[in-house]
């Protein structure tokens, strides 16, 4: 049950970039600065977005959305989890340039976020910039691998790690390589909810796991 619970954090919290790749938290702002309060408003415009994420295809639910977080970012401009859910309205919205300019803030709050890179990445690819995506995803790698060299393969973000450290494998190129991590991951699994999990981002190319993270949101 352990594994099936944590598996289950894996799917509803990021991005997983595509894992990715934009798994949003939906929830009000927890995110916060030690020792304060979250704010009543930021609070209360965030839960505002539960509902319209029903109509996450809708342009008009999406501009409502975004006008609620909008309006808590100015509150609170620390509200990490405000601007995080930005994202899947913006890029339902096809915003990708608004999306990219949200993925910088947020790294500014955690610079050392490997999925927000992934994240970047895919949205600069979406915008057409690949040297800017390439950059991002070279990013993400580098810190999936020196928290990888240091982690125990028990941790339990370990398997979320080797995903996104495969992903960007791929998103620079080589297919190969990062379906054999994929594999080698997905062989020594026992649970068959980690190993449905891994599958799901196996066998796949660049072009294909682009297309997942758009997926995600359709009805």
């Amino acid at each position: 049950m352990r594994q099936a619970s944590s598996v289950s954090g894996y799917i509803m919290t990021t991005l997983k970039i595509i894992t990715l790749l934009l798994l949003i938290t939906l929830c009000s702002c927890g995110q916060k600065k030690p020792y304060s309060k979250v704010d009543v408003n930021v609070a209360r415009l965030s839960n505002k977005i539960i509902p319209l994420t029903n109509y996450i295809d809708n342009p008009d639910s999406c501009k409502k959305a975004l006008s609620f977080l909008d309006s808590a970012t100015t509150i609170d401009s620390t509200c990490f989890l405000c601007y995080y859910n930005k994202l899947m309205f913006l890029s339902s919205l096809k915003q990708y340039d608004k999306g990219i300019l949200t993925i910088n803030r947020l790294l500014r709050l955690r610079p050392f976020a490997n999925n927000l890179y992934l994240t970047g990445g895919v949205f600069y690819i979406k915008s057409g910039d690949t040297t800017s995506a390439n950059a991002y995803f070279q990013k993400s790698l580098t810190i999936c691998n020196n928290v990888l060299d240091t982690m125990s393969n028990d941790n339990r973000d370990y398997i979320m790690l080797t995903i996104n450290k495969a992903i960007n494998i791929i998103m620079l190129g080589d297919q190969i390589k990062g379906n054999e991590i994929l594999k080698q991951l997905h062989d020594k699994q026992t649970d068959s909810t980690y190993r449905d999990y891994i599958a799901s981002f196996m066998n796949k190319t660049k072009d294909e796991l682009i297309d997942l993270s758009e997926g995600k949101y359709s009805r």
